[in-house]
């Protein structure tokens, strides 16, 4: 490896919110650090773009309104924060699609397709594994989820759901359409899904009275642009790294360009999914070895429409819809001064539905997405326009949305998963250990800052 060229105490790879907030606490403690980022931009999987004359944030779209890191940085920053609890109560306002079949939210509870058992009729297929994860969570806090006594809910969410009576279309319909967390229910863990359900009865907690979640005024990715702006030395961008070598005295970190940075420590920032296709040396080992080859991150893809007409005003139907084609869940969206107004529509597809998408080229794939919409909603043919798609699970930057665990992984390797490696320290979302998404990807950067100032 050639000699470094650049030196300095702490060397952090990623410049979204962990890696950022890693850096701005190790300068704040009076550390020498460097940021090296892949891309052209930060904020990682925070992604705000224009599309149709108005902002689509592409990842970390809101801000829950408990996030106090996240929005003790905005203010810390500068960055203007709006409240969107207007917005965010017509995601409530969607209707299904079963089959091909349009079924209103009023007509489900006793609609012949539910096979919902008992009280829980009344509950809407894209909501029920969260209701349920709530009513029936075994965790009083979010960092119960690496507690050893809750060891015995790392069990498939099928095995859970079907403690409650659930059958297996039930479970299907209640988990499978266009899932969170892998493929199916069989696939993921239930121990995960009631760490994020007591996350979220603890964000209403710390939430202000009848606030949902804020946005930024110019784009959510405004928060990281300001962190990295408010850095004592400039993000070195375009530097993919290829190699970290260790040793006794630090660390080597070698780029695709042929740059190399020398420093005492390292945080790295990158999800396991990226962070497998660098040469570690000395390699990672045991359990922590298995996170970093197995851990999976979640295929996510949106495609962005424009509406030619307010189709939804002619049918009768809510404008929203969550599906069980590849269209996966239809959104739309609201980003302009009224929040009644519609102003552009996204399909959200996750797992298969994802990975479906993502065996297309883009074009293609808003075809099919349309196709899918228009077959179930005459009065949408033609009306609307494929715009653009994001797939995180293609972005080699993030090799999927958010990270998730399948049944047992939880027990076996999340407590270990994170520790040091040598001068390496690692953060990013999938380690965050009370918090997720946004949150927790700043809660783990400034654990991994605070590890290093203890060392």
């Amino acid at each position: 490896m050639p000699a470094p060229r650049h030196r300095s105490d702490v060397v952090v790879i990623g410049a979204g919110l962990s890696g950022l907030a890693a850096a701005l606490h190790l300068e704040a403690c009076g550390a020498r650090v460097q940021v090296v980022e892949a891309q052209e931009r930060v904020g990682g999987r925070v992604h705000s773009m224009r599309r149709l004359g108005h902002r689509q944030e592409a990842g970390g779209a809101y801000i829950g309104a408990g996030y106090r890191r996240v929005i003790a940085a905005a203010e810390r920053q500068g960055v203007e924060l709006a409240d969107v609890t207007a917005m965010l109560a017509f995601f409530r306002e969607q209707e299904l699609v079963l089959g091909g079949e349009l079924i209103r939210q009023s007509e489900w509870p006793d609609h012949p397709r539910n096979p919902f058992p008992g009280e829980d009729r009344a509950l809407m297929p894209w909501t029920c594994h969260r209701v349920l994860a709530v009513r029936e969570n075994p965790l009083a806090a979010p960092g119960d989820w690496l507690d050893p006594r809750f060891a015995a809910h790392d069990v498939p969410v099928s095995e859970w759901l079907a403690g409650l009576g659930f059958g297996e279309d039930a479970i299907h319909l209640g988990y499978d359409l266009n899932p969170s967390f892998g493929d199916d229910a069989r696939a993921a863990s239930a121990l995960l899904g009631f760490f994020r359900a007591a996350f979220s009865v603890e964000q209403r907690r710390l939430a202000p009275d009848g606030v949902l979640g804020y946005t930024a005024r110019d784009g959510v990715q405004r928060i990281p642009e300001s962190m990295a702006g408010a850095l004592r030395g400039e993000v070195h961008f375009g530097r993919a790294v290829t190699a970290i070598a260790c040793d006794r005295s630090g660390a080597e970190v070698a780029c695709a360009d042929g740059a190399v940075y020398g420093a005492p420590h390292v945080v790295c920032s990158l999800p396991f999914g990226v962070l497998r296709g660098i040469a570690v040396d000395p390699p990672f080992t045991g359990r922590q070895a298995e996170a970093v080859r197995r851990l999976e991150a979640q295929p996510v893809t949106q495609v962005y429409l424009a509406p030619r007409s307010r189709f939804w005003e002619e049918d009768g139907y809510r404008p929203s819809m969550f599906t069980d084609g590849p269209a996966g869940m239809l959104a739309a969206s609201r980003n302009g001064d009224d929040p009644s107004e519609v102003t552009s529509f996204t399909a959200w597809a996750m797992g298969r539905n994802a990975r479906r998408l993502d065996g297309l080229p883009e074009a293609e794939a808003g075809r099919l997405v349309l196709a899918a919409i228009e077959a179930v909603r005459p009065a949408a043919r033609g009306q609307l326009e494929f715009v653009d798609l994001k797939s995180w699970g293609r972005d080699p930057f993030a090799r999927g949305g958010w990270a998730w665990f399948r049944p047992g992984e939880i027990n076996r390797f999340a407590a270990e998963m994170g520790r040091p490696h040598g001068p390496i320290r690692l953060c990013g979302e999938h380690l965050a250990r009370t918090a997720r998404g946004m949150e927790g990807a700043m809660e783990s950067g400034e654990r991994a800052a605070r590890d290093i100032l203890a060392a």
